[in-house]
């Protein structure tokens, strides 16, 4: 089940599946600090998607450090996809609150109608 049942609609731009090492700091939904390292699933112009040991509110702002590149980041949770029984990572989207650019080391392609 997911948070938000608008997160399909709310994605912009151009996505890849793509592993990349990201250290993720913030603040778990219980309250507590939340600094992890864990990896993407997916990545894109605008946000991505990645796996935490604990779950993140909808609305929180966490910083991501790719750790190919050392590159740092903010961005907000869009959508938390509830862990089912017996697994052990919650599935996170997030929006990035500024312009990536090659924050993923990933080139995508212009929207279309942009040249």
């Amino acid at each position: 089940m997911v948070d938000t049942p608008q997160h399909e609609k709310r994605r912009e731009g151009a996505r890849v599946v793509m592993r990349v090492p990201v250290e993720v700091r913030g603040t778990a939904a219980d309250g507590n600090p939340l600094e992890e390292s864990t990896h993407t699933g997916v990545v894109g112009v605008q946000g991505a998607m990645f796996w935490t040991s604990r779950k993140l509110q909808i609305g929180t702002e966490v910083e991501l450090t790719n750790r190919f590149s050392q590159q740092t980041a903010k961005f907000r949770v869009v959508w938390v996809k509830e862990n089912r029984e017996g697994e052990e990572l919650w599935e996170i989207g997030v929006e990035s609150l500024q312009t990536l650019d090659d924050f993923w080391g990933v080139r995508f392609p212009p929207k279309p109608g942009r040249h």
